[in-house]
């Protein structure tokens, strides 16, 4: 897998380095899934999972940092192997951040745990411990 055409957009596609099992993509306005998609994105935010395709989709035409990029594919990679179904509640959202926390860091992606933990209370209500 590889960038499909990243720069002009198209999509951007590869294996989560969190599980392989999970093939990321990121897609902006000019791949034709884009308008499919773009009412989820705009309901669920910049990334959701189709978890009965082991697929997570990134909205590209968001102008996002590439550590927020990470968080957001370890956030999503960490739905998967929580068991987590496709209705959105505020546990599964504590219990991805947690834990994609813990994946950036074995990854070695500090910067990016770091913003995981400063944006808990804004994300969540409650401090992180």
């Amino acid at each position: 897998m590889g960038d499909l055409k990243f720069g002009n957009m198209k999509a951007k596609q590869f294996r989560s380095e969190f599980d392989n099992d999970v093939l990321v993509n990121i897609i902006g306005k000019d791949d034709f899934r884009y308008d499919v998609v773009k009412p989820i994105f705009e309901q669920f935010g910049f990334g959701f999972m189709v978890p009965t395709d082991f697929v997570v989709l990134i909205d590209g035409e968001q102008k996002l940092s590439k550590d927020v990029l990470k968080w957001i594919e370890a956030h999503e990679v960490a739905h998967f192997k929580l068991g987590h179904s496709e209705e959105k509640n505020e546990n599964d959202e504590r219990e991805a951040d947690t834990l994609a926390r813990l994946m950036l860091i074995k990854n070695g992606y500090h910067k990016t745990a770091k913003l995981v933990e400063d944006k808990f209370k804004e994300r969540h209500g409650i401090e992180f411990n």
